[in-house]
């Protein structure tokens, strides 16, 4: 074959087929590229009214020069656990969560939680608010979501936290 003759397509694809064929194989399969299928971020038309758009949040805050964190947790349907302490002092609070099918953020309003705390004083009403928004920690750490948390008697709690998604 001489230099300056152009090769048939015919051999040149199979050229490239087998030098393609003859490459090493990986020895771990390649991570997907981008989200697996059917996993939007969304709820579903039919988790409307049934799942709660909070699988789990996390966040923290300082009041009165007293750290706390709060820990949600879904539980099924539109029940949620919640925890929240006071790390300096080592107080843990538990309780239960609902949520109430407001808006949410994609609508610009926060998602509301509505539930009882066990304290120390005894239980006690809690409302949550979640709103997408950007929020700085005392560390100066960026986080997506701000948090309000009113309990019964107490003056309110705000800081920032991570909302998990669908």
């Amino acid at each position: 074959m001489r230099m300056n003759t152009p090769m048939p397509a015919l051999t040149l694809a199979v050229t490239f087929v087998l030098a393609a064929c003859s490459a090493t194989a990986p020895t771990e399969a390649a991570a997907p590229a981008g989200p697996p299928p059917g996993a939007s971020g969304k709820l579903s038309p039919e988790m409307v009214g049934t799942v709660s758009p909070v699988p789990a949040f996390m966040g923290q805050g300082e009041h009165l020069g007293k750290p706390w964190t709060i820990h949600l947790r879904s539980e099924g349907q539109m029940r949620h656990s919640i925890e929240l302490n006071w790390t300096t002092e080592q107080i843990r609070s538990e309780g239960q969560l609902f949520y109430r099918g407001t808006p949410g953020p994609s609508r610009g309003a926060p998602i509301a939680l509505d539930g009882t705390l066990d304290t120390r004083q005894g239980r006690k009403a809690i409302h949550i608010d979640i709103t997408t928004a950007p929020c700085i920690d005392d560390a100066d750490v960026t986080h997506p979501q701000r948090v309000k948390i009113s309990v019964q008697g107490e003056a309110d709690l705000q800081g920032c936290g991570e909302l998990a998604v669908y």
